[in-house]
Parts: C-alpha cells; sequence; structure tokens
C-alpha cells in the first residue's frame, strides 16, 4: 500500500472514530431537555443512520474492509441511540407522567 493511501486510511479512523465521541454532547442534551429535545432532528439523525448503515455495508461487501465497517456500524449504532432518546422524549413530554 502507498503512503497516500495508508495517510487517508489512518485519517478516516481517526476522525470517524472521533465522531464517535462528538455525538455523545447531543445525547446528553437531548436527555437533559425539558420540552422533548425539540432542537434536534429526527429526520436529519434517522438520514446520518442511514448513510452510517449504507456504509457500514459497502465498506464489508463492496472493499472488505471490516475496520471501516465496524465504525461505520458504531456509527450508526450511536445515530440511532439518539433519534431513540429524542423520540422516547418527545413521547414523554407529550403525555407527562
Amino acid at each position: 500500500m502507498n503512503n497516500s493511501v495508508e495517510l487517508i486510511t489512518g485519517l478516516f479512523l481517526v476522525v470517524n472514530t472521533g465522531r464517535v465521541l462528538a455525538y455523545f454532547p447531543q445525547i446528553v442534551s437531548a436527555i437533559q431537555c425539558v420540552n422533548g429535545a425539540r432542537s434536534v432532528s429526527c429526520i436529519t439523525w434517522s438520514y446520518f443512520s442511514l448513510a452510517h448503515i449504507t456504509g457500514a455495508f459497502y465498506s464489508f461487501h463492496v472493499t472488505q474492509d471490516k475496520t471501516m465497517a465496524l465504525v461505520f456500524l458504531c456509527n450508526f449504532l450511536i445515530c440511532v441511540t439518539l433519534v431513540a432518546i429524542v423520540l422516547w422524549k418527545r413521547i414523554h413530554f407529550i403525555r407527562p407522567t
């Protein structure tokens, strides 16, 4: 493998692994929100989830890069978690217990 491919691969792994961590402030914000997390777009985050899962499938099946597929899968799981939290908060906000 040449140096530019190794560099790009390394950057992909670092940036996209870091992105998993960058989601956590959004998750904490959604959890702490008292108005149903209205500032979080479920459509946007659902689309991000779809993009990540297709990236995981592509990485695993087309490029056969299991590490890249795992990174996309982790991003997918965190995005889905955020959407689930927001939907739960909105249901709870609409029907408080």
